[in-house]
């Protein structure tokens, strides 16, 4: 029989246990709006290394491991990340949430279970709120892989691709963005803004970002009703899917708010002749770009499409705080 002093110093430990753990807040990354002018340059600049020099990150997080929890389907995120760990010596594990627990149990007690086996947890989610309490309850980093409202490392290898093309200073960069103000444009706009840039939006009326939502946007964003004013001078040209997902059911209405917002070859003739074209894909050709437009000498999107996996080597190392990350992430 266990004696009471020994269900004491049982008690006890719990007790410490317990208060350790909610002392835990690992840093996470929900939107880019938690990032600073500082921190984004930084994350671009250690990405832009582990690009040009891939083997002096080889081994950078060996031993550690990262989970992929996914609600909506993915190609990039998720191969990006996979890939990403694979070239640092980390493991990546899929884990689909309509096969996993995390449709029956209670959403806080398994991010608490997962983040127990993992180092890092990459979430692709349907709503922001699960992200918050993710992050509220795990003792490791959250990274929000997309959601309905942002898709910050998207919008990190995003900048990290003006970066290559367009050189370390993108103050002045103008980007017209045509289409859908979706959770891609959000982040778009959060991050050019730290950077510096400015942002022309071409969307209809009922597609818009709230102002009121958005401060961080007013002082770098114009909203030009007419695509080709929006493109003029514009020295990127960027769109995405009118149809989000999880707004199949609204195709038709969507597709009819959008008629005349394609990105085609007439469109693009009326930006400057040296403007690039970005996306971030998957598109739909015929839809919110023309095929010949996506995959003209001045698209941009597959090096775009590349850049995922630099970018996320650098959250990654960012978040794990890697010693390869030197003394150009500490905060």
């Amino acid at each position: 029989m266990i004696a009471r002093p020994q269900r004491a110093a049982a008690a006890t430990l719990a007790s410490q246990r317990f208060s350790e753990r909610r002392k835990r807040r690992p840093r996470s990354l929900l939107s880019v709006a938690e990032l600073d002018a500082g921190l984004l340059r930084g994350l671009v600049d250690l990405g832009l290394e582990t690009k040009r020099r891939p083997r002096d990150f080889a081994q950078a997080l060996a031993g550690r491991s990262l989970a992929l929890l996914f609600q909506k389907t993915s190609t990039r995120t998720r191969c990006s990340f996979e890939a990403a760990a694979h070239e640092m010596g980390a493991r990546a594990s899929y884990v689909e949430w309509a096969r996993s627990n995390f449709v029956l149990a209670d959403l806080r007690d398994e991010v608490v279970v997962m983040s127990r086996y993992y180092d890092l947890i990459v979430a692709r989610v349907d709503e922001h709120r699960t992200l918050q309490v993710m992050a509220e309850e795990s003792e490791v980093p959250i990274v929000n892989g997309l959601c309905e409202l942002h898709h910050p490392c998207q919008a990190v290898s995003d900048i990290l691709t003006l970066r290559e093309y367009f050189g370390a200073d993108l103050r002045g960069l103008r980007i017209a963005f045509v289409g859908d103000e979706n959770n891609v444009c959000r982040s778009l706009l959060q991050a050019a803004a730290l950077a510096g840039a400015r942002v022309a939006l071409c969307s209809p009326p009922g597609y818009r970002l709230a102002p009121a939502l958005e401060p961080f946007a007013l002082s770098c964003v114009e909203r030009v009703d007419d695509p080709f004013d929006a493109v003029a001078a514009a020295d990127v040209v960027y769109t995405d899917t009118w149809v989000s997902m999880g707004r199949e059911g609204e195709l038709q209405q969507r597709l009819q708010a959008f008629a005349g917002l394609c990105v085609d070859e007439r469109l693009m003739d009326a930006a400057p002749a040296e403007a690039l074209f970005m996306h971030c894909l998957p598109a739909h050709p015929g839809q919110e770009v023309s095929a010949g437009v996506l995959r003209s000498p001045r698209s941009v999107v597959f090096e775009q499409a590349e850049n995922r996996k630099h970018a996320q080597k650098a959250l990654l190392l960012w978040l794990l705080q890697a010693e390869a990350a030197g003394g150009l992430l500490a905060r």
